[in-house]
């Protein structure tokens, strides 16, 4: 079974607001993943994993970020 999580199960609510900066400065860029991926995601993906039950992919996870953004 697949489980559903929002960006929200996973990041903080500063981490939130980290990737809203990035998003404003980068969006139309092509960098808002990967630099998602390497300043947020990568640095805490040990508290991620956890909160999510298993280990996952940091990029994986930045695209995740940014899909739910351009909603």
């Amino acid at each position: 079974m697949t489980k559903m999580i929002t960006v929200q199960d996973f990041l903080t609510e500063d981490q939130i607001n980290i990737c809203c900066d990035y998003h404003k400065k980068l969006k139309g860029t092509g960098k808002f993943a990967a630099t998602i991926a390497k300043e947020v995601i990568e640095p805490n993906i040990e508290a991620i994993n956890k909160k999510i039950g298993q280990e996952n992919d940091p990029k994986y996870l930045a695209y995740c970020v940014e899909y739910a953004f351009m909603r």
